[in-house]
């Protein structure tokens, strides 16, 4: 059982971007907007849409909801607002440059994906060349099990989630991520980096599902009535830990109480096991000096 410690990307990390930030006009003091006009403001990297007639000079950044309604990120930094189900969108390619100072980032992991490959370069500072460069292949062949699905599966099949644990430790570099998907549109979900941590060994009993948002009526006829909507995933970890090693995890856990964390019980993406989200419950038991247990709840962000 590992997790993510996620590095908070602010403009000083977020360097630059293939993603323009011009999803609608800026906003500005000496317009006057109608009702449904949409704005975004670049200090805080959001779009808002007003909500009323003859709305001048009302700052949205500082708005109660009565002039302005906050819609949501802009479409560069969507990859970075904690929400999976609305992600950056552009055609051919997605790229990203990141800076840290002071700070470990070893491990990347990616949800929502829609490309054909994601390539990653680390380049230390000071370095004039990458010293990793790694080209991931999503295309999916967990189905492929037999010569019937070789032939008859639907061919194309992509990995929504990459989940990268191996980059070099450096405290300062330059990290550049290319999403791409040629002849499509790219997307990405949610891009969370950061320095990985192990909290113990992920054991059999752990249990895996979601909690579906959608609604699921039937109106006084019978007839059903079904809107689709978002879904978490949920992840209930079993996991065996170093006696120990109790104090550490929990004061990990306390640190992570009201912060999505990406939750990693296995690196292998095909068991489900991987969760970006927060945990709702634990509870550590001390069952032998040398080895317990900890139940770990986790759901997901939609």
């Amino acid at each position: 059982m590992q997790a993510i410690e996620p590095l908070t990307i602010t403009d000083s990390v977020l360097t630059s971007s293939t993603v323009p930030e011009n999803d609608y006009a800026a906003w500005s003091s000496g317009t006057t907007y109608s009702l449904g006009n949409r704005v975004i403001v670049v200090s805080v990297h959001k779009v808002y849409e007003s909500a009323i007639n003859s709305n001048t000079n009302n700052d949205p950044t500082t708005d109660d909801g009565t002039n302005w309604i906050e819609v949501g990120a802009t479409n560069r930094w969507k990859a970075f607002d904690q929400k999976l189900s609305d992600p950056v969108q552009q055609a051919n390619s997605i790229s990203y440059t990141f800076t840290t100072t002071d700070t470990i980032v070893n491990s990347i992991a990616f949800f929502a994906l829609a490309a054909d490959t994601v390539q990653i370069t680390v380049t230390p500072d000071g370095a004039g060349s990458p010293v990793y460069d790694e080209t991931y292949n999503l295309l999916d062949t967990t189905s492929i099990v037999d010569w019937y699905t070789y032939f008859f599966e639907p061919a194309g099949v992509k990995e929504r989630e990459l989940l990268v644990v191996d980059l070099p430790s450096y405290s300062s570099a330059t990290i550049t991520i290319t999403i791409t998907d040629t002849g499509n549109t790219a997307e990405v979900g949610q891009i969370v980096m950061g320095s990985l941590v192990t909290l113990g060994r992920t054991g059999y009993g752990t249990t895996v599902g979601i909690e579906d948002y959608s609604r699921k009526e039937r109106d006084a006829f019978g007839n059903a009535v079904i809107i689709e909507r978002a879904f978490a995933q949920k992840a209930d970890y079993e996991v065996e830990i170093i006696t120990q090693d109790t104090r550490r995890v929990q004061r990990f856990l306390a640190n992570y109480r009201a912060k999505p964390v990406v939750w990693i019980g296995n690196q292998d993406t095909s068991y489900g096991l991987i969760v970006y989200g927060f945990y709702t419950q634990f509870s550590i038991n001390l069952a032998t000096p040398s080895i317990s247990y900890t139940t770990l709840e986790v759901e997901g962000l939609t």
